[in-house]
């Protein structure tokens, strides 16, 4: 288990998205452990409410937003209200996304836009509503200078191993990563002389109820039994087991914290050693 450190985030207040279950769930509870107040943006409004019950129990105040990151009037109106409620972001961690795997060669357009709506159109539109708020936090002589020895935000975009090369059964989820590493540099270069930072993560396995929906349907494409395509995945992993959402959300940590403040523009493969470049 990832070591927690008391008060690394004390005070900050950070939006995660998809924070309802999975991976997002386990990044909320790993900032607030750490002493941030989480802002649980997530489709799903009962998952957005049991999770900040989670949140809250360890001490930081949560607030659910139950939110469609896919529509930018509804981002905009929750950066409003999250700035209404706790005066400013410190954090966002874009990692609401959706998958379903399924032969490049059927692959309909209506899945295709429904995959990038989320992953991709609105992971961009939430970094830029929320870019534009850390802008304006930045003090004015930070910003006719153009430089700054203090991070005055910390933006980590989720990505995954398929952002590293192609997938034959889900190209449409392989493409829309790539372009959130694109996002990632583009962003780090433009947010640069406000000192704030932006980094993307590249999880490889992790047993989340999405990873269970792709195992589903990859074990009966494949014939293999319940469980069996994680297990196939997984024997390819040179550490040999998956990732939890612990070990994600220690990398989060870490990229949100001080002792990243020089480190923008990357994106960390954190997938047991799966993608090397």
């Amino acid at each position: 288990m990832p070591q927690i450190i008391p008060g690394r985030h004390a005070g900050k207040i950070a939006i995660v998205t998809g924070a309802g279950q999975g991976i997002g769930r386990g990044v909320a509870l790993r900032l607030s452990q750490e002493g941030a107040h989480v802002v649980i943006a997530e489709y799903n409004a009962d998952n957005a409410r049991r999770a900040a019950e989670e949140v809250s129990a360890a001490g930081a105040e949560a607030l659910a937003y139950p939110i469609d990151i896919g529509d930018p009037d509804q981002i905009r109106q929750m950066v409003a209200d999250v700035v209404a409620h706790f005066g400013r972001i410190d954090y966002l961690i874009n990692n609401a996304g959706v998958n379903k795997t399924q032969p490049m060669l059927t692959l309909p357009p209506e899945d295709w836009d429904k995959v990038h709506r989320v992953n991709l159109r609105g992971l961009f539109f939430c970094l830029q509503a929320v870019a534009n708020q850390m802008i304006a936090q930045v003090p004015d002589e930070v910003k006719q200078v153009g430089r700054s020895s203090v991070s005055y935000g910390k933006i980590v975009n989720f990505s995954s191993i398929a952002g590293r090369s192609g997938r034959p059964f889900a190209a449409d989820y392989s493409a829309a990563k790539w372009g959130v590493i694109s996002v990632t540099q583009s962003a780090a270069l433009a947010l640069a002389p406000y000192n704030i930072n932006v980094n993307a993560i590249c999880p490889g396995v992790v047993p989340t109820p999405m990873w269970a929906d792709i195992d589903k349907t990859q074990a009966e494409r494949f014939g293999l039994p319940p469980g069996g395509w994680i297990e196939k995945t997984i024997e390819s992993v040179p550490l040999k087991r998956a990732a939890t959402p612990e070990d994600i959300a220690a990398a989060v940590s870490f990229l949100c914290s001080t002792d990243a403040d020089y480190i923008t523009g990357q994106a960390l493969n954190v997938d047991g050693g799966v993608e090397m470049n």
